[in-house]
């Protein structure tokens, strides 16, 4: 690839990546609208653990104010509870609704036992579908993975490459993993219109058997590169980025786990390396530091 300007946040891209950044979706979708309710499960699988819960914590006591209400209406057959008393009702509701019952409150009327008997089938209902939302929240797998916060592109006797650091960091290893570079860049079409195009950018090791600790995944620009000859002028006008996608096996768990990032061209360093982050002991132990995951050194000029 050819430099013609330093990459500084002056000439970054200012247009959104293809991929939003850490769950930030800048995509406006028009002409789609989002029925939470046709899509419940995903919705609540993939909300944030804030929303999650301060929707939960809200539906809940917005259905045990309702039922509180309702047993208000027929309050004399509710034995136990106060005339007019909202709080006793309203507890009584949440007894009724998670099927606890201590005996202190009880329906006493037929109104009131037919109130009872829709709460309770409906609470073993709300109880199920709130237990397995919550499992399959905990359950989920999750790569911690890391990558660099840049990516670099520096001479290997001669010929460039892209660098790009990645660690695991979890004490299980993850097996069979395989790290994928793309090229993603808009490109003109003959008719004028402009299409995302994604070029495949060949690994020297794209398979790692057992990554426990961290790899530098690197791709050679030589000739067949998509990104031989391509000027820093060139991507910035087609809005490229390369794209990282890592697929592998957690050991502990058995689950396949996958992670991702994007690296915009304001996020490339040229002529520079990572410095190295694992050192072995006298004692044959391997210390790995991650406090310096992120840290670059310039390339000697020989």
């Amino acid at each position: 690839m050819t430099q013609t300007a330093p990459i500084t946040p002056a000439t970054a891209t200012r247009h959104p990546h293809v991929l939003e950044d850490k769950g930030h979706d800048t995509i406006v979708r028009v002409g789609q609208a989002d029925r939470i309710w046709s899509d419940f499960y995903h919705h609540a699988l993939t909300a944030r653990w804030s929303h999650f819960l301060y929707l939960s914590i809200t539906f809940y006591v917005a259905i045990n104010v309702v039922f509180a209400l309702a047993y208000m209406v027929v309050g004399s057959q509710v034995s136990g509870a106060r005339q007019g008393d909202f709080l006793d009702y309203f507890f009584f509701s949440v007894q009724t609704l998670s099927t606890v019952g201590y005996g202190v409150m009880a329906p006493v009327g037929r109104v009131a036992n037919l109130l009872a008997t829709t709460e309770v089938l409906g609470g073993m209902m709300i109880n199920a579908v709130a237990t397995g939302l919550v499992f399959a929240r905990f359950s989920r797998p999750r790569a911690r993975i890391m990558f660099s916060k840049r990516a670099v592109i520096l001479k290997d006797n001669a010929v460039p490459r892209l660098d790009v650091r990645v660690a695991n960091c979890r004490r299980s290893p993850i097996l069979s993993a395989d790290i994928e570079f793309s090229l993603a860049r808009l490109i003109a079409q003959p008719d004028g219109h402009v299409t995302r195009e994604f070029d495949s950018l060949p690994l020297r090791q794209s398979h790692i058997p057992v990554l426990r600790f961290a790899c530098l995944p690197v791709h050679v620009i030589d000739e067949s590169s998509p990104l031989h000859g391509v000027t820093l002028e060139m991507l910035k006008a087609e809005e490229a980025e390369i794209i990282v996608t890592i697929t592998g096996t957690d050991e502990a768990s058995g689950q396949s786990v996958f992670a991702r990032t994007a690296y915009g061209f304001d996020r490339m360093l040229y002529d520079h390396h990572f410095v190295d982050i694992i050192n072995t002991n006298p004692d044959g132990s391997i210390t790995v530091d991650y406090t310096r995951f992120d840290e670059l050194e310039k390339c000697s000029r020989p």
